[in-house]
């Protein structure tokens, strides 16, 4: 299904970036004009700018996916908490080796303090919290529209010598069993059809994953998952040891 939302100037994502982050410069550059004057405003922008970047792309294209949206959340904060770390202690070296030494001749401020450390990392902080959070709302939206779609979205299934109509968002699992499959209903109820899996599952919409050679998730309705299991509603369903995390959800 494709998304009615348009993040994208252009329908380009990297048109997009480009004109936001020459728009973050120009504002920057703007708000934070000292005594030095705007000159040296731009230029330490300029020298920072890369170091914000990184920080924020490092979070949002491999912390959240791999961590944050697959509830790992230790382990991102541990990653996060590294990147503002290395992103501050770059920071400060560039804003004292050309900044103030080579534009200011001011080699008086120190090269290093905690202070300066903290405000190093809250700028960055800042930066990356606000572009993550326009992320997370742009996942929002797509998995909403996603969901509106299945939810009117209806599945015809032969069984009895009747054409049941399902809504394929009540659907739980798909359990096969030679020439049958059987459709687990979030009512509890249970619709029987001859076919075979892999027929069920090309009819199924990309939210279905075959997690074992007899059954097939919808991972919507899943509650939980280790290595062995899935829980879908009240009934645990087997796990086959070749279907990976990024398989299950993504």
């Amino acid at each position: 299904m494709k998304s009615g939302a348009n993040f994208y100037l252009f329908n380009s994502r990297i048109a997009t970036h480009v004109v936001f982050w020459m728009l973050y410069y120009v504002l920057f550059g703007l708000i934070w004009v000292g005594e030095e004057g705007y000159l040296a405003s731009f230029y330490l922008e300029f020298l920072l700018l890369p170091i914000r970047i990184l920080a924020v792309y490092v979070t949002i294209y491999f912390l959240l996916p791999q961590f944050l949206l697959k509830k790992k959340y230790l382990k991102f904060l541990l990653g996060y908490g590294i990147v503002l770390l290395v992103g501050g202690m770059l920071q400060r070296v560039f804003i004292h080796l050309f900044y103030e030494e080579l534009l200011l001749n001011n080699s008086s401020s120190g090269f290093f303090s905690i202070m300066m450390l903290v405000r190093s990392i809250v700028l960055i902080n800042t930066t990356v919290l606000f572009i993550l959070a326009i992320k997370l709302f742009q996942l929002w939206v797509l998995e909403h529209e996603k969901n509106e779609g299945l939810e009117g979205e209806i599945l015809e299934i032969r069984s009895n010598r009747k054409t049941h109509r399902v809504p394929v968002s009540d659907i739980l699992y798909v359990e096969g069993l030679g020439n049958y499959v059987t459709y687990h209903l979030s009512d509890k109820s249970k619709i029987t059809s001859y076919g075979s899996i892999k027929a069920a599952l090309a009819l199924l919409p990309d939210n279905f994953r075959r997690v074992h050679k007899s059954y097939i998730v919808n991972k919507v309705h899943i509650k939980a998952y280790d290595a062995v299991t899935i829980d879908v509603q009240d009934n645990a369903i087997p796990r086959g040891k070749s279907v990976s995390d990024e398989v299950l959800l993504n």
